[in-house]
């Protein structure tokens, strides 16, 4: 995953939830529905995926209400920036000790970010 899918990552809504609220802490993935409002297996999904990724990290384990041992997440972000300079976009995010980074013109790839100088040209439609 390079460094412009992470970035991704980061501003997709749970995702983006979930690093907020490990921030300050390690939470389980129940805590983490429940602060959020998303069925479990939506946020154990979102926890694979940062895991993977390397932006959420495993902190240890904990015993749940119930008595079970689970796992608590805690956030590895330690910096993330977005740099927007003469048409181009670097992206710089470090996390877990490693920096990744990635630079591209924004004509390569129009779906990251729309940029025109024109500010009366109409904006094309997003592609989902």
């Amino acid at each position: 995953m390079d460094a412009f899918d992470e970035f991704r990552l980061l501003l997709d809504e749970y995702s983006s939830h979930i690093l907020e609220l490990t921030g300050s802490g390690p939470l389980n993935a129940t805590e983490l529905s429940d602060a959020i409002g998303i069925p479990i297996a939506a946020c154990y999904r979102r926890i694979r995926v940062l895991k993977d990724a390397g932006l959420l990290r495993e902190e240890g384990r904990a015993m749940s209400i119930g008595g079970k041992l689970v796992a608590t997440y805690r956030n590895a972000v330690d910096k993330a920036e977005v740099l927007l300079q003469d048409g181009r976009l670097r992206v710089v995010i470090k996390a877990n000790g490693e920096d990744k980074e990635d630079e591209m013109f924004l004509s390569d790839e129009p779906s990251m970010l729309y940029w025109s100088s024109d500010v009366d040209r109409p904006r094309p439609a997003r592609q989902t």
